[in-house]
């Protein structure tokens, strides 16, 4: 059995990694660290006990997990979202050391999603395109990151297009260009996730949406990629490699 150390142990989605461990015996969860009272701090943990680290965070946290995996050569999961363009270059930098797996979701739903968003991207190149999430009240990023994916992966499949992302509209906007690709996020009441890609045409519109009814999702997809990671080289990894 593999032993990992969760990062951002209060928040809830680090209460449903640890729920859901114990409750299925896949995995020891042997620190718990956060910020919060009664939680370890970071720098107090030890390497001995720990195969691998669980970052389900903030950026801030991320940082500093990030760091101590890298210092500790421990392999890295992370679903901490808001990561500014230094955190990503450090990511790379530690996957030259550590194996490393960040994803803006670990829903296995979520990443069959992307994978189908390559495939749909390469024949609705002339569709109006917009992205609509929701999730709870208490998300301090918006657009989320699994929308911000979405959107990436599209307009990778359309580079001609030069999509150019428009966050939500207000006021008079005029006509909605042909190289729009719209975000659109609701916060409200205690929704997991939900995320629907509309490609729109003259008298016809195609929804995808995926829709997540439990955090248990995410928390057995954390679970699944530090399974999937322990012992494995150093390098960059994705939810695709633990799925497929």
């Amino acid at each position: 059995m593999i032993r990992v150390m969760v990062n951002g142990a209060s928040g809830r989605m680090g209460r449903a990694v640890i729920r859901i461990a114990d409750e299925t015996g896949k995995m020891s969860v042997t620190h718990k660290v956060d910020t919060a009272d009664g939680f370890e701090n970071i720098e107090g943990v030890t390497a001995g006990d720990v195969d691998a680290v669980i970052d389900i965070s903030s950026p801030e946290g991320f940082k500093k997990a990030l760091k101590w995996a890298v210092s500790n050569r421990k392999p890295f999961i992370s679903g901490t979202t808001g990561l500014e363009i230094s955190d990503l270059v450090s990511l790379e930098s530690a996957a030259e050391i550590i194996p490393v797996l960040h994803t803006s979701n670990l829903s296995r739903g979520v990443n069959i999603l992307f994978e189908i968003m390559k495939k749909a991207a390469l024949i609705t190149g002339d569709a109006d395109i917009e992205i609509i999430e929701t999730h709870h009240n208490k998300k301090k990023d918006a657009p989320s990151g699994t929308a911000l994916e979405l959107g990436k992966i599209i307009s990778s499949g359309q580079s001609t297009r030069k999509l150019k992302p428009v966050n939500g509209r207000s006021g008079i906007t005029g006509e909605r260009a042909v190289n729009e690709i719209g975000y659109h996020s609701i916060r409200c009441g205690d929704v997991p996730g939900e995320h629907t890609v509309i490609f729109g045409y003259q008298g016809e519109r195609i929804e995808i949406t995926h829709r997540a009814l439990t955090r248990d999702i995410f928390a057995n997809g954390a679970i699944e990629a530090a399974l999937f990671l322990a012992g494995k080289k150093p390098g960059r990894y994705s939810m695709k490699d633990v799925i497929s």
